[in-house]
């Protein structure tokens, strides 16, 4: 529409449109229904009704005002057209309801982020999709209500998983620096933030092990897979250790075990730190079983067994003697 028909709108509102005026927008409005459509938003704009006329005003200075109103900030504005600025406010109006039904959207149906978190304790639970979990101490996993959609979960600590098989959804587990990825199988995932590498020990199944740089293992049961967090770099163990999975099943095996890896499997169950004073200990094999033990009835095991001269204090054993 041009501007001529704009005016020739505003005249006749206004009631100042000469007869001339009148029979050419009248002639206009019959040309299509269109046009009177758009008559009819100026009316509705102006608060009109039609067999009401206005009294006289000047035109111009009234859709000042009125433009005014739709610029709270007091900036200087172009003066529209009544028509274009109704189509402005429709516009506005569109882009409201597009952002509150976004809202609304994202209040009722953005996924619920769930937390377990085992504390001073281990725990046990089931996931939506049927896998279970059991948590070591001090260990937490993530995951969404919509978990069923996507199984990806993040863990802190160390889980063992049995994890139903899915082959068009992959579990998907994002542990510190790395990243665990099954269809269906049984694993063990330790990943603390505050040691120097992530674990995976598998029991059953297949385990794809991959670094932040998307560098990636296959684990078979019985290997372990070792990322070195500080160098970025991904290893494979092959020797079986009874003791993986030991803070599940409560049970510690040793077989002519060095005593550093009996040291090492001490700390990561009763989460303490031993220290071992003569480099000769290390050569030192132990052998024996507990099946749920307590920290004391192991350490007075291994004392005896090889001699050992055991301090402690809190946390903190030192392991001397003659050596082997």
């Amino acid at each position: 529409m041009t501007e001529h028909y704009d005016q020739l709108i505003l005249k006749s509102l206004s009631g100042t449109a000469t007869a001339e005026e009148q029979q050419l927008l009248a002639q206009w409005i019959e040309q299509s229904p269109e046009n009177k459509r758009i008559l009819e938003e100026y009316r509705q704009v102006w608060g009109l009704n039609v067999s009401k006329p206005l009294p006289d005003f000047d035109s111009i200075s009234e859709l000042e005002k009125l433009e005014a109103k739709l610029d709270q900030e007091d900036k200087k504005i172009k003066v529209l057209s009544p028509y274009r600025s109704l189509a402005f406010k429709i516009a506005a109006s569109i882009t409201l309801l597009i952002v509150c039904f976004s809202l609304l959207y994202l209040a009722v149906f953005k996924p619920e982020t769930i937390v377990k978190e085992s504390g001073a304790e281990k725990i046990q639970f089931t996931l939506p999709d049927g896998s279970v979990v059991w948590l070591n101490e001090k260990s937490k996993i993530t995951y969404t209500s919509d978990f069923n959609s996507e199984r990806h979960i993040e863990l802190s600590g160390e889980g063992f998983f049995e994890v139903t098989r899915n082959p068009d959804k992959p579990f998907v587990i994002r542990a510190d620096k790395s990243e665990v990825k099954v269809l269906g199988t049984s694993f063990n995932v330790r990943a603390y933030e505050d040691e120097n590498q992530d674990e995976v020990y598998v029991v059953t199944g297949k385990v794809s092990l991959a670094d932040s740089k998307d560098q990636s293992i296959v684990l078979l049961p019985g290997e372990e897979g070792i990322l070195d967090k500080q160098k970025n770099i991904l290893s494979r163990n092959a020797e079986t250790n009874p003791n993986h999975i030991a803070w599940k099943s409560k049970q510690l095996i040793f077989k002519k075990t060095s005593l550093t890896e009996v040291a090492e499997t001490l700390e990561k169950y009763f989460q303490i730190s031993i220290t071992v004073k003569n480099p000769d200990l290390q050569k030192c094999r132990f052998t024996s079983s507990f099946n749920n033990p307590t920290l004391e009835e192991v350490i007075e095991a291994i004392s005896i067994a090889l001699n050992l001269n055991i301090v402690h204090q809190n946390k903190k054993y030192t392991f001397d003697g003659e050596g082997c």
